[in-house]
């Protein structure tokens, strides 16, 4: 067998793989896409009971009992604080590891406790010293902290991977043309970065919207949309569950495509701006 057909063979498998894992991946959130779309009697089973919006109506008339709205609106208000919040320490944090400060070997493994701990022992640790601290848990405040103990090592190591790969006599020409450093870093540093930028952005909002485990101690009465669809599983299941997911998952998939669309006319522009 030639080396040509080794590479198609290959190629063919590797690709089959990726496939299958692909299906593997989005198949259940098809399926839930589909069920969300069931009649007024359908069920969370196959087959469908009729098409329709019944359940997307259900979802915006919904009474105070199973009313997603509020928890939907606070977990994307703490989504969106948790993303600002990870890509300003996460940037701050890998520019001080490009100094090679003494200790930033322990500052590295301290920065990634918060991805080794278990999450359900981190949320209620948490929980029992606010209680003694006298602190009242609340969704903006005690969660919002203990989330970004968990989003913020994601986007401290997309940061670091994108430094590493960044040419530091850039920065030095700028420097050594007059530019001062916070200049140097809005004008050559940020623009070079964003793209890491925005990854660390996305990681902070996904892993801050569907946090479960450390939310679950520490919210309070005001509870945020993944203890809501806990809370409905333990009383009844409808397709009004699949709906919020649908929503959900496309509004995901369109802020992912935006934030593409923004970054490719980005390079576009400078493209031609460039002589």
């Amino acid at each position: 067998m030639g080396w040509k057909v080794r590479l198609n063979v290959t190629t063919g498998l590797l690709g089959a793989i990726t496939l299958a894992f692909l299906a593997y991946q989005w198949l259940p959130i098809l399926t839930l896409g589909l069920l969300s779309f069931s009649g007024p009697s359908g069920g969370t089973t196959f087959p469908m009971n009729g098409v329709s919006f019944h359940w997307y109506r259900e979802l915006w008339q919904a009474s105070v009992m199973n009313d997603f709205k509020p928890p939907l609106l606070r977990s994307s208000l703490l989504a969106l604080a948790c993303a600002l919040t990870t890509v300003v320490l996460s940037v701050m944090a890998a520019q001080a590891m490009r100094g090679r400060f003494r200790g930033s070997g322990a500052f590295f493994y301290l920065m990634l406790l918060g991805i080794m701990a278990p999450g359900i022992l981190v949320g209620f640790g948490f929980a029992i010293l606010m209680r003694l601290l006298g602190i009242e848990l609340a969704w903006n405040t005690t969660t919002f902290l203990v989330q970004v103990s968990w989003t913020l090592p994601f986007g401290f190591l997309t940061m670091l991977a994108v430094f590493n790969r960044f040419d530091p006599r850039v920065e030095e020409a700028a420097l050594t043309l007059g530019a001062s450093r916070l200049v140097t870093f809005r004008r050559i540093t940020l623009p070079l970065v964003l793209p890491g930028i925005i990854g660390a952005a996305l990681f902070g909002f996904s892993l801050s919207y569907d946090e479960y485990p450390r939310s679950m101690f520490t919210t309070g009465p005001d509870g945020t949309l993944p203890l809501a669809i806990m809370a409905q599983l333990d009383r009844q299941l409808t397709p009004e569950i699949y709906a919020i997911g649908t929503v959900t998952t496309m509004s995901s998939l369109v802020a992912v495509t935006l934030c593409a669309a923004g970054l490719w006319a980005m390079r576009r522009s400078t493209a031609g701006r460039s002589p």
